[in-house]
């Protein structure tokens, strides 16, 4: 294998000056460039990356840390930001917490050992013992899908409060007036609180409380439990809001099994337009969040922080949402 010293003998210059030209340092003529460039394809000289990034202090990595490698949300995302950090030369390092706290603290002090130049986090939750630990490891965090800037963490978001209070919106256009949501554990701001809290609050703007307020997961197993739960209790409902579109799936199943009709004598909304969102029967009116583009957008954000160094500039891009009708909740 050629070493520095094959290429600066054939090159004709030193060794220090062949370094400088691999490190793309200046004081280096352009003629010495050529030359050492022609010498490094001649003899097959290959680059150490990791002493170089070594020595540049950067290792083209960024940590990314995903909640459930099975979420629509969390695939859709990734790939917009592969792109991004592809393109500015970054390699990915993917790691998944399975919804556990200890995982994501094991994590970000492993990125720091591997010497990451930035994290983005797509978080189910932020609370001090994780502002705390991302703050000492003193590398640039973007959090995705939770506001972090209480914490000094920039943010990319969707509106989650507004996506609940458009479902209320929707279902009640629809003459709905028993209406329940089938949701998350609260400790999920985003998508446990803040989408009930908008749906609550549009409800009671049309003088209606919700029927019923299910915490479950974000699975269809659980939404079909969920459901079959509250139909079990005997509560009345002809509306339906699900915090995310594989809960409803999960209920429009449980809904069918006791010979309910979703989208004939209950309304059913969900968020997210997941691939089986559009292929179940019924179909399943939901709402496109911007997925994808919040991936990409935590890819220029962050990139823009290793450049900048500015890590504490902890500002908030939230993201629009379209709605999609479907038969489960025509327009």
């Amino acid at each position: 294998m050629a070493s520095l010293y094959d290429v600066a003998r054939l090159a004709g210059v030193s060794k220090s000056t062949v370094s400088r030209v691999i490190n793309n340092e200046s004081g280096v003529s352009d003629k010495a460039r050529v030359r050492v460039a022609l010498a490094i394809e001649e003899c097959g000289y290959v680059v150490n990356q990791i002493a170089k990034d070594l020595k540049s202090s950067k290792s083209h990595l960024v940590g990314v840390i995903v909640p459930r490698i099975s979420s629509h949300a969390v695939y859709r995302g990734v790939e917009g930001l592969t792109r991004g950090l592809e393109k500015a030369g970054k390699q990915l390092l993917l790691a998944n917490s399975g919804l556990q706290t200890t995982k994501e603290l094991e994590y970000i002090a492993l990125f720091k050992q591997k010497r990451v130049e930035g994290i983005i986090m797509f978080a189910t939750h932020i609370d001090d013992e994780l502002s705390s630990a991302i703050h000492k490891t003193q590398i640039p965090v973007i959090l995705v899908g939770q506001d972090g800037t209480r914490h000094g963490f920039p943010s990319v978001i969707h509106d989650d409060y507004r996506v609940g209070y458009l479902a209320a919106q929707k279902l009640m256009a629809k003459d709905c007036s028993r209406i329940g949501f089938l949701g998350v554990d609260t400790a999920d701001i985003a998508v446990g609180q803040q989408r009930y809290q908008g749906f609550a609050e549009a409800l009671q703007q049309g003088m209606l409380q919700p029927c019923f307020h299910q915490q479950g997961e974000f699975t269809i197993l659980s939404g079909q439990h969920e459901m079959s739960q509250v139909i079990a209790q005997g509560i009345e409902f002809d509306g339906i809001f699900c915090a995310t579109d594989k809960i409803a799936v999960g209920a429009i199943q449980a809904l069918r099994a006791a010979n309910r009709s979703p989208g004939d004598d209950v309304y059913v909304v969900g968020v997210g337009n997941d691939e089986m969102s559009a292929v179940i029967t019924p179909s399943l009116s939901t709402f496109d969040l911007s997925f994808t583009e919040a991936g990409e957008r935590a890819a220029l954000m962050l990139l823009e922080l290793i450049d900048s160094k500015d890590w504490q500039r902890a500002n908030k891009i939230t993201l629009g949402i379209d709605w999609v009708p479907r038969s489960s909740c025509p327009d």
